[in-house]
């Protein structure tokens, strides 16, 4: 159920490890506790024990994000105070925030590049034309990220900045376009328990892809 509930929906070969080397190759796993298992029935035990959707409960959860990348932190934020004028931020009170949970943008993509979505991406950005007659000039569409200029200039900015010994090299450089979005996310159809996640997307890949929810192309880099 840590895994389950743990890893993003798109199931990724560093999520394939993370199922063998910390739940089957676990020294306290035992083939014989999946007796009677049933995962509808465990949803709801974890349900019930976790503190945002019953609040009676104050332990925290039972189950660990799994090692996919994830970081654990807290933050200390300055809480003002109704009535009372400090001298400057530092002065006010603080309030210790903790469970939250993290990756870095290169654990994402590393993950991200492991799988079977990112052989569609498009790692060489190009310029895409339209003529509308042989009489017409050329113009110049613009649709995708990877068509930009912008993008293209980056990329032959990495190209320039390429070391001597590496320039005949079969490694070749490329640029990720990199997306940061965030929203509100509701828990629970009763309630009002809520979290505010940041996604992150890849400008490589199609805008139609990404629209698509069923495509899974958000990747989650921070849950508080």
């Amino acid at each position: 159920m840590s895994w389950y509930y743990g890893a993003s929906n798109s199931k990724s070969l560093g999520e394939l490890n993370c199922l063998v080397n910390d739940v089957i190759l676990a020294h306290n796993f035992s083939k014989e506790d999946f007796i009677g298992f049933h995962a509808a029935k465990e949803a709801n035990r974890m349900d019930a024990s976790h503190p945002l959707l019953n609040p009676e409960e104050t332990t925290s959860p039972s189950f660990k994000l799994c090692n996919d990348g994830w970081i654990e932190t807290s933050v200390i934020i300055s809480l003002p105070c109704d009535g009372v004028k400090h001298t400057s931020e530092a002065d006010a009170p603080k309030f210790k925030v903790k469970g939250l949970y993290y990756r870095r943008i290169t654990e994402v993509i590393r993950s991200t590049l492991s799988e079977p979505a990112a052989e569609k991406f498009h790692l060489f950005p190009f310029k895409t034309f339209w003529k509308p007659s042989p009489s017409q000039p050329e113009e110049h569409i613009y649709s995708e990220a990877y068509t930009a200029n912008y993008f293209l200039q980056e990329y032959e900015k990495t190209l320039r900045q390429r070391p001597a010994n590496q320039t005949n090299s079969h490694r070749i450089p490329v640029v990720l376009g990199i997306m940061l979005w965030s929203d509100s996310t509701h828990l629970a159809n009763f309630g009002t328990a809520s979290l505010w996640p940041i996604y992150l997307y890849f400008a490589n890949q199609s805008k139609y892809t990404r629209a698509k929810t069923s495509d899974f192309a958000a990747h989650h880099c921070y849950v508080p």
